[in-house]
C-alpha cells in the first residue's frame, strides 16, 4: 500500500463530505435533499458497485470466516455498551441507542469508498468488504439492531421488523453477486453497472455531509465519548484479535479492521429513531464519530501499514 497516495485519496473522499456539509450551509442543497440522494445510492449506485466489485473475484475461506468473527466482536462490544450505560446511568431509550451506535458502523457509505481507495491494487479487498458489510453489518443491524431498538424503547416488538433489511436491493444484490460471480455477464451490462457504481462515492459522502449536525453533541458528553471509543477503537481492536486467533492476516484482516473503525452508521440512527430508542443521541454519536473519522481512518491505515 502506497501510504502517501492512499492517504491523499482517502482525504479527497472526506473532502466530499465537507462539500455536502458546505452545500447545506450555503443553501445550494438542504437536508431535505438527502433522502433523494440516499435513495439513488441504495437502490441504484451501491447495488451496482457491489455487483461489479464481486463479479469475477475469488472468495477465500478467510473471507467467509471474517463476518462470523466480526459478529463475535460486535456482540462483545454491545454487551460492554450495555454495562457502560448502567454505569453512566442512562435511561432505557438512550441505552438502546448507545448499544446500536457502539456496534454498527458506516461500512457501506464510508467503508466501501475508503477500502476501494486504500486497497485498490488488491482484487480481494472489495469482495471482503462486501462480505463483512452485508452479513456482519447490514444483516445484523436488520435483525439484532431492530430488536435492541424496539426492546429498549419499551414498545411492542413485531417479528416482521426483523427482515426489513431485505426490502432494499443491497443484501439481495450481494447474495446474487456472490452466486453469479463466475457466470459470464455481457460486457455492456457490466459497463452500465460500472457507470452507476461510479456515482456511489461522491453521492454517499455528499449525503453523509448533508446529514451532519453537531448541535446536540453537548447534551450527552460521557455517553458520546463512550460510544466513539467502543465503536472506533475497541471494536477494531477486538476484530484484529479475533482474526489473529484463527490465523487470518493480510488483506482480509486489514479490510475488516478498517470497516470496524468506521463511525456509527446513519442507518443505526434511523433504526434507533424509528423503533423508539433515543434518536437524538444516536444522531449526535454519528455526527461526532464522522468528524473524528476524518483523522482517525487515516491513522488506522497508517497503523496497518
Amino acid at each position: 500500500m502506497d501510504v502517501n497516495s492512499t492517504l491523499s485519496t482517502v482525504i479527497s473522499i472526506f473532502l466530499l463530505l465537507l462539500v455536502g456539509y458546505g452545500a447545506k450551509k450555503v443553501g445550494v442543497l438542504s437536508a431535505k435533499d438527502s433522502p433523494v440522494i440516499t435513495s439513488i445510492i441504495v437502490n441504484l449506485a451501491l447495488p451496482s458497485w457491489i455487483f461489479t466489485s464481486v463479479h469475477g473475484k475469488k472468495i477465500s475461506s478467510d473471507m467467509i470466516k471474517a463476518p462470523f468473527l466480526f459478529i463475535a466482536a460486535e456482540m462483545a462490544v454491545m454487551g460492554l455498551a450495555y454495562m457502560a450505560a448502567r454505569v453512566i446511568r442512562l435511561d432505557r431509550r438512550t441505552t438502546g441507542a448507545l448499544m446500536l451506535v457502539s456496534v454498527f458502523g458506516n461500512t457501506g457509505f464510508l467503508g466501501y469508498p475508503v477500502v476501494s481507495a486504500a486497497f485498490s491494487h488488491v482484487a480481494s479487498a472489495m469482495p471482503t468488504a462486501v462480505m463483512v458489510d452485508q452479513f456482519a453489518m447490514q444483516m445484523m443491524l436488520g435483525i439484532v439492531g431492530v430488536t435492541v431498538a424496539a426492546v429498549f424503547s419499551g414498545s411492542e416488538f413485531e417479528c416482521g421488523r426483523l427482515f426489513e433489511f431485505l426490502k432494499t436491493p443491497l443484501f439481495p444484490t450481494a447474495v446474487l453477486a456472490l452466486i453469479l460471480r463466475n457466470v459470464h455477464v455481457p460486457t455492456m451490462i457490466l459497463t452500465t453497472l460500472g457507470y452507476l457504481g461510479a456515482a456511489t462515492v461522491p453521492l454517499a459522502m455528499i449525503s453523509v455531509g448533508l446529514g451532519l449536525s453537531i448541535g446536540s453533541i453537548k447534551q450527552y458528553p460521557a455517553a458520546l465519548v463512550t460510544a466513539v471509543i467502543l465503536k472506533m477503537a475497541l471494536l477494531p481492536a477486538l476484530v484484529v484479535v479475533a482474526m489473529r486467533l484463527v490465523g487470518i492476516t493480510g488483506i482480509v484482516n486489514d479490510v475488516s479492521t478498517v470497516l470496524a473503525a468506521t463511525p456509527a452508521a446513519v442507518l443505526a440512527g434511523v433504526m434507533a429513531a424509528r423503533y423508539g430508542s433515543n434518536g437524538a443521541f444516536a444522531a449526535s454519536a454519528i455526527a461526532l464519530g464522522t468528524l473524528i473519522s476524518v483523522v482517525w481512518i487515516p491513522v488506522v491505515l497508517m497503523l496497518l501499514h
